[in-house]
């Protein structure tokens, strides 16, 4: 690529064409990104000898607000690489590479869609070099919070780094700034949930010994020091207490906590045994910790399993949450909305299930759980379920239970669920599933048609033409793909 790189403002004779609420663009191997809640297309296209990369800002109604280009140089646009970007640290980064080559071009922009910085022939092997050789990987800011382990023969040993970046006009780089090292013996995971300028939070589960329970770290951002460490188990108790989802409350300065936990004669880590098939309910907790690191509430919930009639009674089934969301109205309730994966095979893997929202209640100065229920949407199994092990749509796996926190909060690889909303009191969804004998991603809502759900298909893409599915709003998701060479297109849909 040319040394330097010189952009223009795009006018009108390189704007798209409009077709309602569809938007093409005339340029190759385009792809999108949303940020700082407007819509980037970006791709490459051919004016006279060279090759120009476009870049449109859109609103979330497809509108045109800005555009931008930038010479690459005398190549072919055949000769590059799908576009691919990020938002790390803020940024709208895009990467540009050429095929057969391992180096890349970073273009970098602003917020207010600026140009910060052009970072040529960087080698892909550095591209955020700090991803290749950390795990648990949490940023904030500049600053990027890693978890590591080692393993010798005295054991395990856990080690939280935090790192911060050094330049926002290079390729993106880290300077150490201080490690805590965990106690040595017991350990068995960490994983941090949250970060500020003032503190890291972390969920640590201790699987010997004297502190053998689940706790919550409260690590100082500044310097590395252990502010505070919360046990959630109360003294003597072996019940277990997985990580699901978090609610800082900012006036209380309180930190609330809601998670699956498990009886000692369900989940015994020491013994490696899980026993919670067919169980008739599934037990949640709540807990809410102040500044200090004290506790100042406990409880736990029942949600009753309702499984639909026609499953079959000899088959077995146990679930897990994932709790995704958490919010507190002014009238003290907390709404918890979690994802729910069901195993009907005493293996370790587990399937996506359904969406759940459930409300606790205030009740005579305690929280009780408004009357609900949880089961399989018979829907959502229909729409992806398949008897080939290799298909791994909705599906979380371990290699063994002793990695059994993580599927608490671990990614998805393939996630069945793009969007989950209530709308009118029903709750919809917006489904996505990889074909593997079609070679195609399929896009579907699943939502009450004259009072009955219905699978509705919004559309099913080869995967030749990069589809990429954005949701902009609870009501609006963008599809976008290249159709053809030179035509990237994009749909605005409503749901």
């Amino acid at each position: 690529m040319k040394a330097n790189l010189k952009y223009t403002i795009l006018f009108c004779f390189l704007l798209p064409t409009f077709f309602g609420q569809t938007q093409q663009f005339n340029f190759y191997n385009g792809n999108s990104q949303l940020f700082n809640k407007q819509l980037y297309s970006f791709g490459i296209q051919a004016q006279k000898q060279n090759a120009l990369c476009l870049i449109y800002k859109l609103d979330l109604n497809l509108k045109t607000r800005d555009s931008l280009k930038i010479d690459l140089g005398k190549i072919q646009p055949e000769d590059f690489l799908q576009l691919y970007s990020d938002t790390l640290h803020n940024f709208l980064n895009i990467y540009i590479q050429q095929k057969q080559k391992k180096l890349v071009t970073i273009l970098r922009f602003n917020k207010s869609f600026e140009q910060v910085a052009t970072i040529e022939n960087v080698d892909i092997a550095r591209l955020n070099s700090i991803s290749n050789f950390e795990n648990e990987l949490f940023y904030y800011k500049k600053d990027v919070y890693t978890i590591k382990n080692q393993t010798d023969t005295s054991g395990k040993q856990f080690y939280l780094n935090k790192f911060s970046l050094k330049s926002e006009l290079k390729n993106f780089e880290y300077e150490f700034k201080w490690q805590f090292p965990f106690e040595r013996k017991n350990i068995n995971s960490a994983h941090i949930f949250y970060a500020d300028s003032n503190s890291v939070f972390l969920y640590v589960n201790v699987i010997g010994g004297i502190k053998f329970g689940q706790w919550v770290l409260k690590i100082n951002a500044k310097n590395g020091k252990l502010i505070r460490g919360t046990k959630l188990n109360d003294k003597g108790e072996t019940a277990t207490y997985q990580y699901g989802g978090y609610y800082l409350d900012s006036t209380k300065k309180t930190l609330s906590l809601i998670g699956q936990n498990f009886t000692p004669t369900q989940f015994d880590q020491k013994a490696n045994k899980l026993a919670i098939s067919n169980a008739p309910f599934v037990s949640v907790y709540l807990i809410e910790i102040d500044s200090a690191g004290e506790m100042l509430l406990k409880q736990n919930f029942k949600l009753p399993v309702n499984e639909p009639k026609t499953t079959s009674k000899k088959i077995i089934s146990n679930y897990i949450f994932r709790v995704t969301s958490i919010n507190k109205t002014k009238e003290g309730s907390i709404i918890f909305e979690t994802d729910i994966f069901k195993n009907t095979d005493n293996t370790l893997c587990y399937l996506y299930a359904n969406t759940v929202r459930f409300t606790l209640i205030i009740e005579e100065e305690t929280l009780s759980l408004e009357k609900s229920t949880f089961g399989t949407n018979l829907m959502i199994e229909k729409y992806y379920f398949n008897n080939d092990k290799m298909d791994m749509n909705g599906k979380l796996c371990i290699d063994s239970l002793s990695q059994f926190e993580t599927l608490f909060y671990k990614n998805l690889n393939f996630p069945i669920k793009k969007q989950f909303k209530i709308a009118d009191d029903n709750p919809i969804w917006l489904l996505t599933r990889s074909d593997l004998k079609k070679n195609s991603i399929n896009y579907t809502t699943l939502n009450p048609v004259n009072k009955i759900y219905q699978l509705n298909k919004v559309d099913d893409v080869v995967k030749s033409k990069d589809p990429l599915l954005i949701t902009l709003t609870s009501s609006q998701f963008i599809v976008a793909t290249q159709e053809e060479l030179g035509k990237y297109q994009i749909k605005l849909l409503e749901w």
